[in-house]
């Protein structure tokens, strides 16, 4: 331990990070020889032209900078009304205050030749309630990306994903230059544009203009990539190849060209390691939902790519960008994707299930294999009619093709462990999609400031066919005399969308910090689905069922009006608002001709006030009230046996549900150290909420059917925050999650309450010098589940992993970087319990005069241990569960960048 002291102790005296320098003076009035209040004192690094410090000068005029890092600093003094003045020094440990004593201002009231003005914009600063980050303030490595940048911004963190969060929050959607790039897709950006192309990173808050319901979020958290105007010039880009010239491989290219205001950006990716992309969670967070998959088994269909986490991917992706601004009026954007994934995928499954009466455990063998592609085409066109009036038109257009094939064998074993059955069942299905969506929003402001009134009407059709195959075959064990789960089955599947909805929005300002705001919207859907199940006969698929069968139709027309009273001024903002929602629905089978209409009203309130302490500090408080509509798979009443253990049948007679949210937050940051804390509290309440009534039979078959429930409820807080020391060289980072929830549901008809409490605790340190950095974290998962109907459900478990990772910059541009990771699973099913000890490593040389070139050889899993291990708790089940993840492999990588200025290149990926 000493050693470590000693080392920690040299690592900061060789670097120089001693906090002792202090910066002192007073300022004068040239002409009054008065002090001069709210004069500014900005420290400027001389090495990389840093603003390390600044203060304003009190009434008496002094101004004070003190525990500055030694160094060689230039001190300017300005104020509006006077020149500057200038000042360097040089900063050593026996030369470590300076007070400039009285400094007298000259004016600005003299004739000049020429000015020359240097501009040293502050690090962070607000502009309205937008936060700024002046990109140039925050040093990176030589070849870093945009998300090296974003990484050493106080106040936002990257995890390993690529997830963003910005004062403790999730970002919902990256932009460049205001716009979408690529569809939305963050990783694109983030990953493969230049740190030094990037002028300042903006993050706030707007209103999320696709909100269609009461279940979207109000505002959306954006971060907006403003590019430097040379970076908007000419063209940039990069190539990249990796290989273990066998098995594996990654290739990405992107290029921007720019002319003008016309951007054009072509972008291509394959690859079958697990850097296939985001997994469907964080779709939704992103607002990537149209990029993202998700498996519909009523459809026989699979969209979009896959989570990358487990299986074995393969990953194409490709699309074109093209924004142009003609003139002052008009505006376009467009983009075209393609997307083709591929996911192998082995598990192993061991799940618990506990009755009142009985228990028996289930074990399940699974191989799956999903291919899926699809084609997307974005659109936009915004026209300014006059000063006043704009029209925006947006139509976009996807189709997409699936297919998918499974395999999967159970064995159900009795509490006295005495096998009484197996299954085997067999699942294929292909079939198609398209998606046409077009908007259109006119918005109209008008002479009275903040007076505007905006109407949008968006049409929506959507198709989807499928073809299932089902083959099951059941073997009991027991001598019972209940039917068994065989089926050879062909289901044909035609599912139609149609969609129409109209908002018409009225803002009225009553004075500059009072305005009413009045909503109008309308909705229709007309969903209905077709749905053939033929048995085997004769060799043949000709003998209609009518039990696995359905020809359903469900129709929806929506009416809500809504108010809202706004008060907003510098610090504070209070929203006080209603919506009156009326939704008739008409559910009809043509098949039983059995018609089910109903008509729900909902008074939906909301209150939602902000107060800022300071421009760094605010809190935060929120009611909000939401209605869900259930689906139309929730609503089929006819019993989906896809699975013929875990049958799901569908129910006509659901309502809406009711949610109640209450939520506090607080956070704060200081601009100049990086250090911030944040921390939220929710409690959600939620009435008719669509829970499960799960029957079991003797042998272990299940068939759930969804229901309206009155009780449940959940409480979840979030903290955190950010300490730098030394100057941001050493950073420490903790992060506290706690969880509680009830939950009902039905169990063999009996009443069952669940009740899960989860706690996370995660702290991380990190070491930054200038060719050394150095990470080291650990994290902490205790989860307790309650149930109910049976105590032996009532296990807990707990997960715990330690983290550390480490470069090294090398003379002759080599880079030598490693990280490590070791996962406990504790308190599992036996052979579930497995600890997890990953190793990464990699070496990389950049070549050339503009070290654009760059090559690195890259290990992963060095000791060939890597494995997907979980457990979900549900009720009275308790499920573990194993999946196959490509293990131990290397690829040696090349990098090429360009650019039209042929200038040294700011970006590194080994």
């Amino acid at each position: 331990m000493k050693r470590f002291y000693f080392f920690f102790f040299i690592l900061f005296s060789i670097s120089g990070f001693s906090q002792d320098l202090k910066i002192s003076g007073t300022v004068l009035d040239t002409v009054e020889k008065t002090p001069l209040q709210n004069a500014v004192a900005m420290t400027i690094r001389i090495k990389d032209s840093t603003l390390v410090a600044f203060a304003r000068t009190s009434n008496e005029g002094v101004f004070l900078m003190n525990k500055l890092p030694i160094d060689t600093y230039q001190v300017i003094i300005s104020h509006p009304k006077f020149s500057e003045q200038s000042y360097f020094i040089v900063g050593s440990e026996k030369n470590k205050e300076f007070d400039f004593g009285k400094i007298i201002l000259s004016p600005k009231n003299m004739q000049l030749n020429e000015v020359v003005i240097f501009a040293f914009k502050d690090p962070v600063y607000y502009r309205g309630d937008t936060l700024v980050y002046t990109a140039d303030s925050f040093k990176v490595k030589p070849n870093a990306t945009v998300e090296d940048l974003l990484k050493k911004l106080p106040g936002i963190s990257v995890d390993k994903e690529g997830k963003i969060k910005a004062q403790g929050k999730d970002v919902d959607q990256v932009l460049v230059d205001g716009d979408e790039f690529f569809g939305a897709d963050p990783t694109i950006a983030t990953k493969n544009l230049n740190a030094t192309a990037v002028e300042s990173v903006q993050v706030y808050e707007k209103k999320n203009e696709n909100q269609t319901g009461e279940d979207d979020k109000e505002t959306l958290k954006i971060l907006d990539l403003k590019l430097k105007e040379e970076a908007k010039k000419g063209y940039f880009g990069k190539a990249s190849a990796a290989s273990d010239f066998s098995k594996f491989y990654e290739g990405e290219f992107l290029a921007n060209k720019f002319k003008k205001k016309q951007k054009i950006s072509v972008y291509s990716m394959t690859n079958n390691t697990p850097r296939s992309g985001f997994d469907w969670n964080d779709a939704y967070k992103y607002g990537l939902n149209e990029e993202m998959g998700r498996y519909d088994e009523e459809e026989g269909m699979y969209y979009g790519s896959q989570n990358s986490t487990s299986g074995i991917p393969r990953t194409i992706k490709s699309g074109i960008y093209y924004n142009d601004k003609f003139n002052d009026k008009t505006t376009i954007n467009s983009n075209y994707a393609y997307n083709n994934a591929q996911l192998t995928e082995n598990n192993e499954t061991k799940t618990q299930t506990f009755l009142t009466d009985t228990n028996f455990t289930t074990q399940n063998t699974s191989a799956n294999q999903r291919l899926s592609q699809s084609h997307r085409i974005n659109f936009s066109i915004s026209q300014k009619l006059d000063s006043f009036t704009r029209i925006e038109i947006t139509p976009k257009a996807t189709y997409g093709s699936s297919k998918s094939e499974s395999y999967e064998t159970n064995q159900f074993i009795s509490v006295e462990n005495i096998l009484g059955r197996t299954t085997a069942i067999s699942n294929s299905n292909k079939g198609e999609n398209y998606d046409i969506n077009t908007s259109i929003g006119i918005a109209r402001k008008f002479r009275k400031e903040d007076r505007k009134i905006n109407f949008d009407y968006t049409f929506g059709y959507s198709q989807a066919k499928s073809e299932a195959l089902l083959k099951t075959i059941e073997t009991v064990y027991s001598g019972t005399t209940l039917p068994t789960g065989n089926f050879d089955q062909v289901k044909n599947s035609v599912a139609l969308s149609r969609l129409h909805e109209a908002t018409l929005e009225y803002i009225e300002p009553l004075t500059k910090k009072v305005k009413l705001e009045f909503t109008y919207d309308f909705g229709f859907n007309l969903n209905t689905q077709d749905k053939k199940t033929f048995d085997e006969f004769n060799g043949e698929y000709t003998l209609l069922n009518t039990q696995f069968s359905n020809d359903f139709e469900n129709v929806r027309y929506t009416n809500r009006f809504g108010t809202k009273f706004v008060y907003d001024v510098k610090k504070q903002r209070l929203v006080l608002g209603t919506r009156l929602r009326n939704i008739s629905v008409a559910n009809e089978n043509f098949i039983t001709s059995q018609i089910i209409h109903q008509s729900v009203n909902n008074v939906l309130p909301f209150v939602r006030y902000r107060y800022k302490i300071n421009d760094n500090t605010s809190f935060g408080f929120e009611y909000t009230t939401k209605s869900r509509v259930p689906t139309i798979n929730q609503l089929q009443p006819i019993p989906d046996n896809s699975n013929p253990n875990r049958i799901v049948l569908g129910n006509p007679n659901l309502l809406p549900t009711f949610e109640q949210k209450f939520s506090v937050s607080y956070h704060t940051f200081k601009m100049l150290t990086g250090r911030y804390y944040y921390a939220s509290l929710d409690f959600n309440t939620l009435n008719n909420s669509i829970n499960n009534a799960t029957s079991f039979d003797s042998l272990g078959r299940t068939v759930t059917t969804p229901i309206n429930i009155d009780g449940n409820y959940s409480i979840n807080f979030y903290g955190g925050g950010q300490f730098p020391f030394f100057s941001k060289v050493l950073s420490i980072n903790p992060e506290l999650y706690g969880y509680y929830s009830k939950q009902i549901n039905y169990l063999n008809n009996v009443l069952n309450t669940t009740l899960t409490q989860n706690y996370n605790t995660n702290i991380d340190i990190a070491l930054n010098f200038e060719k050394v950095t150095f990470d080291v974290g650990a994290n902490y998962s205790y989860n307790i589940p309650q149930s109910d109907v049976s105590t032996l459900s009532n296990k807990p478990y707990s997960t715990y992993s330690y983290e550390g990772a480490f470069s090294i910059d090398f003379p002759k541009k080599i880079k030598l970087s490693s990280d490590a990771s070791y996962t406990f699973n504790t308190q599992r099913a036996q052979g579930f319990n497995v600890n997890v000890l990953l190793l990464n490593a990699s070496i990389g040389k950049t070549f050339f005069k503009n070290e654009n070139f760059i090559v690195s050889v890259n290990v992963y899993d060095i000791l060939n241990q890597n494995i997907n291990v979980s457990r979900y708790v549900s009720g009275n089940v308790i499920t573990d569960s194993k999946t196959n993840i490509i293990a131990r492999y290397f690829l040696v990588k090349a990098i090429y960048k360009f650019n039209s200025s042929k200038t040294k290149e700011e970006e590194d990926e080994f």
